[in-house]
């Protein structure tokens, strides 16, 4: 079979596969490129400066000369951003523009640009989906260190020159093949789209959505909540990630799990939110949030109507505040303070001034605010509407 049948064929057969996955990863991690892909497609294609953007890069992707300068074509230069950048600027006052900004300021995902003026904030919009674009081919395909390398790094063999040169070869064709509809992000986006599959990392989709599956009967319960019946608004129980891959769930898990069922027993709170994604070990088919709301039904006697599971944090940082997106989403009363339990040492760390400091530096905002420490397993906390704040640098939970 021809090269150009057989890579068309592949494209088929991962479209088709990739297809129910990709919506998610691009909703989450980059919301402001999917807005324009959805709702103005004719505005990013048909303008001449977009499209000569385009035009150039994907000439120089095709033309690379190694099959490494193809992957690193594929990224967004510095000059390709702020160009592009400046352009969608001055197209602000177009119809589907104005209404893309004002669903995302409504959406609160780059609430740190709120301030900005539609120009400036489609520009840092658009600023902080390509340089997650460019950081997934960074991590994914040339091997550069996340912040957590222990749990979130690379998963093939760039040391392998053979096997390497024909895996870019292929991404790279197919990038290409993908990227035909001539938007100006398509090769990045497509890119960084490759490479999180040929990684298998589709952490940041496990479970969606939660609203249809895995937390539709405590949802439901919510909206019936008589929240005045209790002085908390929710437990949040933290994961911890087994040390053994056959392992489904830690030692440390069972017992957070045990002690937050004992407070909810209590009445403290009508809900028990677990919090943990696939994390410990390194590609972990098991998530910590799931297996402890199994523990908690099987072994606590908890209903499920109870549990609301958050399986997507990877760090404590993202434990709160993904729990903090669930209750502004699902009404939760805001002047309530949620609890959260944890062992010991973790409350200790997320109780440290410099836990403020590392909000800021993984997820450009602190979404919380903390209460009273009632004891060293316990502490009060409220979540902040900035929890809503997208990291797309982070793209297994951005």
């Amino acid at each position: 079979m021809k090269r150009t049948a057989a890579v068309f064929i592949s494209i088929f057969v991962f479209c088709c596969a990739f297809a129910q996955k990709q919506d998610i990863l691009l909703r989450k991690n980059f919301p402001f490129t999917t807005a324009l892909e959805n709702c103005a497609g004719g505005i990013v294609r048909n303008d001449t400066g977009l499209k000569a953007v385009f035009n150039e890069k994907y000439r120089a992707v095709e033309k690379a000369a190694t099959e490494e300068s193809g992957v690193i074509r594929c990224k967004l230069s510095r000059k390709e951003i702020e160009k592009t950048g400046q352009r969608l600027a001055a197209l602000a006052g177009q119809t589907a523009l104005r209404d893309i900004v004002s669903a995302l300021r409504e959406s609160g995902q780059y609430s740190v640009y709120e301030e900005l003026p539609d120009g400036e904030f489609l520009k840092a919009a658009w600023r902080q989906d390509a340089e997650g674009m460019n950081r997934i081919i960074d991590v994914y395909a040339l091997g550069i260190t996340p912040h957590y390398a222990g749990i979130d790094s690379i998963d093939i063999d760039i040391r392998d020159e053979n096997y390497i040169r024909d895996l870019r070869a292929d991404v790279r064709s197919t990038v290409l093949a993908l990227s035909r509809d001539g938007a100006f992000y398509s090769i990045a986006m497509y890119a960084a789209l490759c490479w999180l599959d040929v990684n298998d990392r589709y952490e940041a989709a496990d479970y969606e959505p939660l609203e249809d599956g895995l937390n539709k009967k405590a949802y439901e319960a919510v909206k019936a909540t008589d929240w005045d019946r209790y002085p908390y608004s929710s437990i949040l129980v933290l994961g911890c990630g087994p040390e053994r891959k056959e392992e489904t769930i830690s030692p440390q898990s069972r017992m957070r799990a045990l002690y937050g069922a004992e407070l909810y027993r209590q009445g403290k709170a009508p809900f028990l939110i677990v919090s943990g994604g696939r994390v410990h070990p390194f590609k972990t088919p098991y998530s910590e949030a799931f297996e402890m709301k199994q523990y908690l039904m099987e072994n606590c006697g908890v209903p499920e109507e109870a549990i609301i599971c958050e399986p997507h944090a990877r760090h404590t940082t993202t434990n709160i505040r993904n729990s903090a997106r669930i209750m502004l989403k699902q009404g939760f009363p805001m002047d309530k303070p949620g609890l959260i339990t944890s062992s010991g040492s973790q409350i200790d760390y997320l109780a440290k001034p410099n836990f403020i400091n590392t909000c800021m530096r993984h997820m450009l905002v602190v979404p919380f605010t903390l209460g009273t420490r009632l004891n060293p397993r316990e502490i009060e906390y409220f979540p902040l509407p900035c929890a809503t704040q997208v990291v797309s640098e982070d793209p297994l939970d951005p």
